[in-house]
C-alpha cells in the first residue's frame, strides 16, 4: 500500500538514495522529459548517480533538455537486468502500470523503494511512496517545489526543463488547468533564466515535415459525431509508413479537434499495431472526460485522458463514443 508524504519526505528520500533510477510513462511528452531533466540535474549536482529508463523512445525535438542522451529506451538501447542496482525508483508523470509496459522489472520486482511524483488522478498502488497532487498543473510544478524545498540552485538550464514541462502541459497557459501557480511557477523560472520564445522556437518552428503532413491529413479527415458536439480524429498505420513518422509524433494533434467551432469533445484514435488502437480524449468544462477513459482501463484527467484498446477503428470508435456520449449526459449537454 503507497503512502503519500510531504514534500520535506520526498526530499529526504531523494537525499537518502545513492543510485536512484528515473522512470516515465510510455510515449514521454515534455512535461515528464522536463520534469525528469530538472531533477536529474540537481541529484547529480548533490553527487547522486541517476540512471534514466523510459518504455519508449523519446520524440527528438526533446533532444535539447537531454544534450548528454542520459535517456535510455528500454529494449532499444537498454537492458533492464544490466542496470545497476538502484536505492531507489522514481517514477514521475504517472503512477499507473498501463502507462509503465516493460518497466516491472524496475519498478515492481527491483527491491528498490518506489516513489512516485505525479499530478494525474488515475492512480494505481505501484508506490512504497508518493507525492501526488492533481490540483497541479503539471509534474513539472511539483518537481519546482520539490527543488524550492531543497534549497537547490535552478540555473537557466534547469528553469528551460522545468518551462517546457509547465509550458506544454498547460498548452502553453491555455488550459484550464493554467491556475495562479502556473503562472507564479513560470514567472520563477523566466527570472531564473527562461527563454519562452526560444523553447517555443525549438519544439514548433523546427518542424519535422512528416509531422507536418500527417497533421495536414488528421486535419483534412477530422470528422463531426453526436449532433456536432464531438469531434473525432483518426490516425492509420498507413499514415505513419506515408509520412516516416511514429507514435511520438501524434503528440498534441488532438487539440486540432478543440479547435473546431462547437466542439465539445475532442477524440483522437490512432492505430498503433497488432490490433490495438491508442485513444486520447479531451473536453471543455463542464464536461469530465475521465470516467470515459476509465471505462476502458485508461486514466488521465477531468479534462484530458486517454486509453489502450484492441480491435479495428470502426469497433473502438463506436465504444468510445459511447462512452463519450453518457459523459455529456452526466455534464447536461444538449445533443
Amino acid at each position: 500500500m503507497a503512502r503519500d508524504i510531504g514534500l520535506p519526505e520526498v526530499v529526504a528520500e531523494l537525499r537518502r538514495a545513492r543510485v536512484i533510477a528515473m522512470t516515465t510513462h510510455v510515449k514521454p511528452d515534455g512535461d515528464a522529459l522536463g520534469s525528469i531533466a530538472a531533477l536529474r540535474r540537481w541529484l547529480r549536482s548533490i553527487g547522486k548517480t541517476v540512471h534514466v529508463a523510459v518504455p519508449s523512445q523519446s520524440p527528438a525535438k526533446y533532444a535539447f533538455l537531454d544534450p548528454e542522451g542520459t535517456v535510455r529506451t528500454v529494449g532499444r538501447d537498454l537492458d533492464l537486468a544490466s542496470l545497476p542496482q538502484p536505492d531507489l525508483v522514481c517514477v514521475l508523470d504517472t503512477s499507473a502500470w498501463l502507462q509503465l509496459p516493460g518497466m516491472e522489472p524496475l519498478v515492481a520486482n527491483s527491491g528498490a523503494t518506489v516513489l512516485v511524483i505525479d499530478h494525474h488522478r488515475t492512480s494505481d498502488d505501484l508506490a512504497t511512496v508518493q507525492f501526488i497532487d492533481p490540483s497541479a498543473p503539471a509534474t513539472a510544478a511539483i518537481v519546482y517545489r520539490i527543488l524550492v524545498e531543497a534549497g537547490a540552485t535552478i540555473d537557466a538550464e534547469t528553469a528551460t526543463c522545468l518551462f517546457v514541462g509547465l509550458a506544454l502541459d498547460t498548452d502553453w497557459f491555455r488550459l484550464a488547468t493554467t491556475d495562479a501557480e502556473a503562472l507564479r511557477v513560470a514567472a520563477a523560472l523566466v527570472e531564473a533564466g527562461a527563454r519562452p520564445h526560444e523553447v517555443f522556437d525549438r519544439l514548433y518552428m523546427e518542424e519535422d515535415l512528416g509531422r507536418m503532413r500527417l497533421r495536414g491529413r488528421a486535419v483534412e479527415n477530422l470528422r463531426p459525431a453526436l449532433a456536432g458536439r464531438v469531434i473525432v480524429m483518426r490516425i492509420t498505420a498507413d499514415m505513419f509508413q506515408e509520412f516516416c513518422v511514429d507514435l511520438g509524433d501524434t503528440e498534441n494533434l488532438i487539440n486540432e479537434c478543440m479547435r473546431v467551432r462547437g466542439s465539445k469533445v475532442g477524440v483522437m484514435l490512432v492505430e498503433a499495431g497488432r490490433g490495438e488502437v491508442r485513444v486520447s480524449l479531451r473536453c471543455r468544462p463542464p464536461i469530465n472526460i475521465l470516467p470515459a477513459a476509465e471505462k476502458f482501463g485508461g486514466g488521465g484527467h477531468h479534462r484530458a485522458a486517454g486509453a489502450k484498446m484492441t480491435g479495428t477503428l470502426d469497433r473502438v470508435e463506436a465504444q468510445v463514443l459511447e462512452a463519450v456520449r453518457e459523459a455529456l449526459d452526466r455534464a447536461a449537454i444538449a445533443l
